[in-house]
């Protein structure tokens, strides 16, 4: 009886060791996939960074231009990726183009010395545009005034910094770069200077619930400070 009993107990030690000896791994094993679960990202993540340098953006200038009917002149300031030449590809070019990724425009004297700058604090310019395109013809140089801007200045795409890529907004000048006026808190498609470059004629960017485009325009007197809006019901 008493070697019925050992025999018995023997047997049960064989069935319950193996089963709590198979826990044991399992839970070690679902431990050790855990903990390389939390630590692949970061080692994977630091590959990456490891793979993927920072693209850095360096100062640019453009050639120097003189002003249409004024004594002074200016320069566009901008950016490039990674410091690369540029072979006057990017350049402030009359009547109506700056570099890609403008950021400021310096305004220069008859002698060439910096006298100010458009914006207070560097944004971005996406274009330029001098009152008549026409510049060889002499009554339009003589009665030109202003100077019109497509400019944002506000983070709008919450990148934490103001590039090419925020809204931009019309906005005028005096030639020498002084009272910089937002034109409109609307977005535009066009304009174009009229009255010998004292209005700007303005087409608005305005669309249906179906997407299709509204004929919708304003003529802003630069010296005045008004819109005008006309009947454009068809």
């Amino acid at each position: 009886m008493k070697s019925k009993f050992i025999k018995t107990l023997f047997i049960i030690n064989g069935i319950i060791i193996p089963i709590f000896i198979l826990i044991l791994l399992t839970d070690y094993l679902k431990s050790k996939l855990k903990n390389d679960e939390f630590s692949s990202p970061s080692i994977e993540n630091k590959n990456e960074r490891n793979l993927l340098p920072e693209i850095t953006e360096n100062i640019k200038y453009s050639s120097i231009q003189e002003i249409p009917n004024s004594e002074n002149f200016f320069v566009a300031k901008y950016l490039v990726m990674e410091n690369r030449k540029t072979y006057g590809d990017y350049d402030l070019i009359l009547p109506y183009t700056v570099p890609e990724k403008t950021i400021n425009i310096l305004f220069l004297d008859k002698n060439y010395n910096i006298i100010g700058k458009l914006l207070k604090g560097d944004s971005s310019i996406r274009r330029m545009f001098v009152s008549e395109a026409r510049l060889n013809e002499k009554k339009i140089k003589s009665n030109m005034k202003f100077l019109a801007f497509i400019i944002a200045n506000e983070d709008t795409t919450g990148e934490g910094k103001i590039n090419e890529f925020d809204q931009h907004y019309l906005y005028v000048s005096d030639l020498d770069g002084k009272n910089l006026t937002k034109v409109t808190e609307r977005e535009i498609n066009q304009f174009q200077w009229i009255t010998e470059g004292e209005e700007l004629l303005i087409q608005f960017e305005e669309k249906d619930n179906k997407g299709n485009e509204i004929l919708s325009y304003g003529v802003y007197n630069i010296k005045k400070r008004r819109m005008t809006k006309p009947n454009t019901k068809e």
